[in-house]
């Protein structure tokens, strides 16, 4: 008889939510935070302000300025985490709670530094059919296709792969079974979390009404709106049918790694041997050694936002905005050349190895 449930995590610190934008991070950040004992704030960002720290941003000598106070890295890191707990700690007690989480998609990219500033941390990743996710992005902030898939395919890869580098502080879901089959999810998740059960993680959308709040938080989400189950295949009637054959294209071998007919959006192939909803990052290295062709261990290109600014590598620039998605704009096709446009057409054919050694050596 399969088990269907991990041994609980071995940590009870920050829960930290791990996702591309457009997978249901806002929808799992509102449920666990109407849990009686977890309080999850809109997100922060705060890890781009901890690189801050490490290196002040495009000074010549920015990075060893506490080294020259006499604080070593790690004395550094161990004021940061008592700096940060403590901001996060008022939020919790302000709502009459013990354990804190954080849900920013960007800190996908921070998850080793996550993972030593808080020892007792454990991360949720939650991941989402590459329709659905492409389809939000390009409705809520404009995306293009290419950028919205490009955005999608970085993001989950790293999940996956730092899933499989800390196998005991990482479970994953899928949002299409939070949505259908709620409370097992929940069950699962918070027996693994090491929380009690709570009815009011069913009914997120009166908690979180009841709280006299904002009405529309991060990602354009109304905190009344309840689970709707129509959201699962809506990419279907949304997207072009020049789109979805491209999305099969370009995504269809990640969508298996995760579960996923790029095609179809009523397919879920089971994760794990147990029959279980939650999937441990041990579980996870088998995974990816089953699809060892897309080389899902090599950690891809971190996006420019989430690097250190050394000055002698990047400069400030005026820009005029040409999207209104949450970080900086990208260039618009209008500045690039016809020889530069061609290049960025035959670099996408080739395959997600190159093109990554491609971009290294580029830059």
């Amino acid at each position: 008889m399969p088990t269907t449930s991990l041994d609980p995590a071995p940590g009870k610190g920050p829960i930290f939510i791990m996702g591309a934008m457009g997978s249901g991070t806002t929808l799992l950040r509102l449920v666990l935070d109407s849990h009686p004992n977890i309080a999850i704030p809109q997100e922060t960002g705060f890890m781009r302000a901890y690189n801050a720290h490490q290196f002040i941003p495009f000074k010549w000598s920015g990075r060893n300025w506490a080294k020259r106070l006499g604080w070593s890295r790690e004395e550094l890191d161990e004021q940061l985490r008592i700096f940060y707990d403590t901001l996060f700690m008022r939020y919790v007690e302000q709502h009459g709670k013990q354990r804190w989480g954080e849900k920013t998609p960007l800190h996908v990219w921070h998850v080793d530094k996550m993972a030593k500033l808080f020892p007792d941390a454990v991360f949720v990743g939650i991941f989402r059919h590459p329709g659905g996710s492409v389809a939000s992005n390009m409705t809520r902030w404009k995306f293009a296709f290419a950028r919205a898939a490009s955005h999608y395919d970085r993001y989950n890869r790293e999940i996956v792969r730092q899933a499989a580098h800390y196998p005991r502080r990482f479970a994953l879901l899928r949002y299409e079974e939070l949505l259908l089959q709620p409370e097992p999810v929940m069950r699962e998740l918070l027996g693994w979390l090491g929380e009690p059960w709570s009815d009011d993680v069913l009914s997120h959308h009166t908690v979180q009404s009841g709280r006299g709040g904002k009405e529309m938080v991060e990602g354009r989400v109304r905190v009344g709106d309840p689970i709707d189950v129509s959201r699962l295949d809506k990419w279907t009637r949304t997207m072009t049918p020049k789109h979805q054959q491209r999305l099969a294209t370009r995504l269809g071998r990640l969508g298996e790694v995760l579960g996923y007919d790029a095609r179809d959006p009523a397919v879920l192939q089971p994760l794990n041997a147990r029959e279980a909803l939650l999937t441990a990052g041990t579980e996870w290295r088998e995974r990816l050694d089953r699809f060892a062709d897309l080389e899902l261990r090599e950690r891809g290109q971190v996006p420019r936002n989430e690097q250190l600014y050394h000055p002698r590598q990047w400069m400030l620039m005026p820009v005029t905005p040409v999207s209104p998605g949450p970080d900086a704009p990208q260039p618009s096709k209008a500045t690039h050349g016809p020889l530069r446009r061609a290049a960025i057409t035959v670099a996408r054919r080739l395959p997600p190895g190159v093109r990554r050694r491609l971009r290294a050596l580029v830059r």
